[in-house]
């Protein structure tokens, strides 16, 4: 069976260390399509890239509490990350690995940025059977996309 979780993030000025607002919101779905859950958080001095790591993050421990009491363990589900960022999709699926055996370095030996979260979200995905990301366009016409848009922009305007 398949968790699935609509995450995102957005920050106002989108500057890191100016004191930029940044939130994140996620809508987690049992294998049944049940909302398990709803949350989203502020945060200062972030940025977007931020946020939307933030929020898949927050919606994998949320999952991985509900699968291992309810569900007879995570590891023997999967998940689906709907998301618009191509950022997180795009580093965890293509990147993720590299910077891994490159003891967290990029290929030309520079630093990761947001190193921190990618290693709270590596630390998680191996927590499910799978972790799988499906990109979605921002603000398209899927309901759980515009509604963790929604409780973004709630925190921040």
């Amino acid at each position: 069976m398949e968790f699935t979780v609509y995450t995102d993030g957005g920050c106002s000025g989108n500057k890191r260390d100016a004191g930029c607002n940044g939130a994140w919101a996620y809508i987690a779905l049992d294998p049944a399509n049940t909302v398990l859950g709803r949350a989203s958080g502020l945060e200062v001095n972030t940025t977007n890239n931020r946020m939307e790591l933030t929020a898949v993050i927050k919606a994998l421990t949320l999952l991985k509490a509900f699968g291992d009491n309810f569900f007879g363990g995570a590891k023997i589900h999967d998940c689906i990350v709907v998301s618009d960022s191509k950022y997180v999709i795009n580093n965890f699926e293509e990147y993720v690995p590299e910077w891994k055996n490159n003891g967290w370095r990029k290929s030309g030996g520079g630093s990761v940025v947001n190193i921190d979260l990618w290693k709270q979200l590596c630390s998680l995905s191996p927590e499910f059977k799978s972790v799988k990301f499906k990109w979605v366009k921002g603000h398209s016409t899927s309901k759980f996309n515009q509604e963790a848009d929604a409780l973004v922009r709630k925190l921040l305007y």
